[in-house]
């Protein structure tokens, strides 16, 4: 038995649970009568739900039609619940039609209690949900050894400790000490760490796109006559000192709203489920912006301070080289300052101090290959470009066009966004300013 402290606030746990849209299924070895009540006493069952039965069938058949008696009774019901048994189970579960309708119950059921199962069919009925649904994403909570093969089989298992809870903790994910951490798991941790890993993979692509069109555009331009764009060094260093752990300061410590009013928005966490924020239609988004960017930073530099690709050498220093270091300082520019734009807080402290950190790398780097021994014989076009580019007046004046030209549509975009489309997250996040502002 676990301590009655570890099931503090399950009814309002759960009751949340079901506002961020997420579907219950309670495995139990427990009574049909022992279950439903329990059901009922946290909120999984309420007043104005309406219960279906599909329990004590002999055989498949009679399984079937329990079941399919069931979904009749239970379809386009706003607030529907199903009660199976592991009698009907066993028969259901070994025929491929059955298990079908299974899983469309638990479907248009919000609710579903699965009673006196063993071990092994807690386990079964994850692999079903996983095996019907593909792209669903199945968490298991349990807190003794009979439920540690559930625990395995969902991708994610949570193990609440407890004096039964040894064994369900070591084969578990994630363990927590009561289930009303739950709450703050997912709609806090979980959803914010969402937010922040499909913004990385989205901008870390987007970020090396635009590095790449450099080189795409200047292969056109030079009729693929075999020359990089970008001296070596410093598109080696691209990922690794400019932009890579300027990303992960920001989005790792970048917050949205506070735990409290993440607590309050139930809601918000839909967005996960619903995969809002990294589809094809976002990362396509993504991918775009990136060929744009890319295009802007080679394009303006390369037309505004007009190098002579006639006479090119490799390895002498030119007005190319020039406007190829001007162009890929312009891609460091543009790739923080959208990240600065995407981040939750564009003017935190986490925000803007490692962009200009990275700002400030990027000059030491061009400055030592450009004068420090090893640069210019590690990288001889770029002997002395630090001045170079300081005297050139179309060196500023380039990256200065770069950042306007490339950025004024994304800000554009965002601004119509927040004003006459805002998200709910938009929307809570005003609403805690202004309570924050009157307090």
């Amino acid at each position: 038995m676990t301590s009655s402290r570890t099931w503090d606030q399950v009814p309002e746990t759960i009751s949340l649970m079901k506002q961020m849209g997420i579907r219950l299924w309670v495995l139990t070895g427990d009574k049909t009568e022992t279950a439903v009540d329990i059901a009922r006493s946290c909120s999984l069952f309420t007043s104005s739900t309406t219960l279906a039965y599909a329990v004590n069938a002999k055989d498949a058949k009679d399984a079937e039609d329990l079941l399919l008696k069931a979904y009749c009774d239970l379809e386009g019901k706003p607030d529907a619940g199903i009660v199976l048994d592991g009698s009907t189970l066993l028969h259901a579960l070994r025929e491929p039609q059955c298990r079908k309708v299974i899983y469309d119950l638990g479907m248009v059921s919000r609710s579903c209690i699965c009673a006196r199962l063993s071990p092994q069919q807690k386990l079964h009925l994850v692999q079903l949900v996983r095996e019907q649904d593909p792209t669903s994403i199945t968490l298991a909570v349990g807190d003794g050894a009979n439920d540690v093969p559930m625990i395995y089989g969902a991708h994610l298992g949570i193990a609440i400790r407890g004096k039964e809870g040894t064994q369900a903790v070591q084969a578990s994910d994630i363990a927590i000490s009561q289930f009303r951490y739950l709450m703050p798991l997912l709609q806090c941790h979980g959803r914010r760490a969402y937010r922040r890993v499909a913004l990385f993979l989205c901008f870390f692509l987007y970020k090396n796109i635009t590095l790449i069109m450099l080189d795409m555009v200047w292969m056109f331009q030079f009729k693929f006559k075999g020359m990089v764009a970008v001296p070596e060094w410093l598109s080696i260093n691209f990922n690794p000192m400019f932009t890579s752990l300027h990303m992960l300061l920001v989005l790792g410590l970048d917050r949205d709203i506070s735990d409290e009013d993440a607590n309050k928005h139930p809601a918000l966490y839909k967005i996960g489920p619903a995969r809002k924020l990294f589809n094809l239609r976002v990362f396509s988004k993504w991918v775009v912006i990136g060929i744009y960017h890319g295009a802007v930073c080679w394009l303006v530099p390369f037309h505004l301070i007009d190098p002579d690709i006639e006479h090119l050498v490799k390895d002498d220093p030119s007005d190319f080289w020039t406007s190829s270091v001007t162009s890929f300082s312009s891609v460091v520019f543009v790739v923080c300052l959208k990240l600065m734009l995407v981040a939750q807080n564009p003017w935190g402290l986490h925000t803007w101090l490692p962009t200009l950190i990275s700002f400030i790398m990027l000059g030491v780097v061009v400055f030592c290959f450009s004068y420090v021994w090893f640069g210019p014989t590690m990288q001889p076009n770029m002997k002395g470009m630090f001045g170079t580019m300081v005297e050139n007046k179309n060196v500023p004046l380039s990256m200065i066009a770069v950042c306007v030209i490339a950025l004024v549509p994304d800000v554009t975009m965002l601004v119509v966004q927040q004003l006459f489309f805002p998200s709910e997250l938009d929307t809570v996040r005003r609403k805690s300013r202004k309570q924050e502002a009157i307090s």
